[in-house]
């Protein structure tokens, strides 16, 4: 058996590296660790800590995009510290016109999820504290409310229900 530390990145791939830096760079607040020109690619890290998180490869503007019901990757998630930096990330996919796909009190965490310029489904989530989650009644993983600071966003159940017509 592989005892592995923890994932340690993902790439992924994108019609337009540039478009694709702007997002994760501008919106996202990722850093460009290293770019190359063959293949060409683009790799970005949070807070500088690892050479890193995230690399982007583009494969062309006419490659196909993801369908709702493929196999494949569901999301990329990046955790943020606590429930003001998420009502941050908020306001800044809102002033960046990034459409909101859902959020959701998952019970353990409070989560948005949206895309990126290519499809690829992201989730901004905190976790909840635990007197928080003492609380709840129930499996601490199946919450389906909406977040309350965003009532006129979908929430999972309506985004689902959507989808898999």
């Amino acid at each position: 058996m592989i005892h592995t530390d923890r994932i340690g990145h993902v790439v992924i791939k994108v019609r337009d590296l540039e478009r694709s830096r702007k997002f994760y760079t501008e919106v996202m607040g990722l850093d460009v660790m290293m770019e190359l020109s063959q293949p060409k690619i683009c790799f970005f890290a949070s807070n500088r800590r690892d050479h890193h998180e995230l690399g982007c490869m583009e494969v062309g503007k006419d490659a196909a995009g993801t369908q709702a019901r493929q196999i494949g990757l569901m999301h990329i998630a990046f955790r943020l510290t606590d429930e003001e930096q998420l009502r941050s990330a908020y306001k800044v996919l809102k002033e960046n016109n990034v459409p909101i796909n859902f959020t959701v009190d998952h019970i353990i965490t409070k989560s948005i999820y949206f895309s990126d310029p290519d499809g690829h489904q992201l989730e901004v989530y905190c976790d909840n504290p635990p007197e928080y989650i003492a609380v709840a009644k129930g499996n601490k993983y199946t919450g389906m409310e909406k977040l309350d600071f965003a009532p006129e966003e979908p929430g999972i159940v309506e985004a689902f229900s959507k989808s898999m017509t």
